[in-house]
């Protein structure tokens, strides 16, 4: 019978000590789970593993950090400056964009590393597999609000109601 090992971080936070980060915030209300339970249940971590395997997940986490956050300021100058954006801003803002992505690919990559000599190698593909899910519902989730994302999802609206409109 094999059973789910839930996962409590090693440490307690005081909340009001460190200010919460909107990526965790937005996996929690997105899955009603902490990151921490969600990487414990999915890997079935034991409790022998779950020591070890959460002091990894903090330091990615915390090594991840950066990148995340820069993300989110660059998508916030993006969506606070969109009307007024010009040529080369767009294009500054582009292009750290990419540089920010190639960068957490290399952290991604060097972390792959540790996983694999602490969880195996299909634990760590299994690990890397749904960082990357949770990384992408966030930036959805960010994405959804800025004004490009509405004009293409109000122009696709309009596309499907004249297909339909055609097909009637």
């Amino acid at each position: 019978m094999g059973a789910f090992v839930t996962c409590v971080p090693v440490m307690a936070q005081d909340s009001t000590a460190a200010p919460r980060h909107p990526e965790k915030d937005i996996v929690h209300s997105l899955f009603g789970r902490s990151r921490e339970d969600l990487f414990c249940n999915y890997l079935k971590v034991s409790r022998g593993e779950r020591a070890i395997f959460l002091e990894a997940l903090t330091q990615y986490e915390a090594e991840k950090d950066p990148y995340i956050q820069e993300r989110i300021a660059l998508l916030k100058v993006y969506n606070e400056k969109y009307t007024s954006l010009d040529e080369p801003m767009m294009n500054s803002l582009t292009k750290n964009i990419i540089r920010n992505d190639k960068e957490f690919v290399a952290l991604q990559t060097r972390f792959y590393r540790r996983m694999i000599n602490l969880l195996g190698g299909t634990r760590a593909a299994m690990f890397f597999q749904l960082d990357n899910y949770l990384e992408l519902s966030t930036r959805l989730y960010i994405q959804d609000d800025l004004p490009f994302i509405k004009e293409l999802e109000s122009d696709r609206k309009l596309a499907v109601a004249r297909m339909k409109a055609n097909i009637n």
